[in-house]
């Protein structure tokens, strides 16, 4: 049976704050085993596999914008997402790949929700994991699960409305957390 929706929590392990996406899976596992999610340290056109066969797909990663203080999650659903631009005509990302395995009709969510706390060290190579950010674990946690309550499989929500479901789930984690540990974009 195809699961309808994927942790993908990507990172790496040996880069201090990079190291996010590692250990949000490791606790993501231990506190809701049903759920499936997957780590992965790949990029670009090796994230296909990964990709296929969910109806939802919430990616878990670490990113440095220094625009919000270190550990804050920032929530981005790629459909709010008007345009993305590379840094390289040569770099392919996760919204290249999605592109691309769309155009090649692959089976590829429509709805993914970007999860991304805020680092301050991404670069240090056996650099211990900033606190704020560790901190954030738990918070990835809680969100997971409420998106998950949330979550309405497409066909499912009569008014088709995924945003209101994330919302939903934001408002629920803001009341036991706060507020200000999030940014949606």
């Amino acid at each position: 049976m195809t699961p309808q929706i994927r942790i993908l929590c990507l990172g790496n392990e040996l880069l201090a704050d990079d190291a996010f996406g590692l250990a949000a899976a490791e606790e993501l596992r231990k506190r809701l085993p049903d759920m499936e999610v997957v780590f992965t340290t790949e990029a670009g056109f090796r994230l296909i596999d990964y990709l296929s066969d969910a109806e939802l797909l919430v990616v878990v990663d670490s990113i440095q914008t220094t625009t919000v203080p270190p550990g804050t999650l920032l929530v981005v659903r790629n459909a709010d997402i008007t345009s993305q631009s590379a840094p390289s005509p040569h770099y392919v990302g996760l919204f290249e790949t999605l592109q691309l395995a769309r155009k090649l009709l692959l089976p590829v969510p429509e709805e993914v929700i970007i999860l991304a706390v805020e680092a301050v060290d991404c670069m240090t190579l056996g650099g211990e994991m900033h606190a704020a950010v560790k901190s954030a674990v738990g918070l990835v946690v809680e969100l997971v699960h409420e998106i998950a309550r949330c979550w309405k499989p497409t066909g499912a929500d009569p008014d088709g409305n995924s945003a209101h479901d994330l919302q939903h789930a934001l408002a629920a984690v803001s009341a036991r957390c706060g507020p200000d540990r999030f940014t949606v974009i």
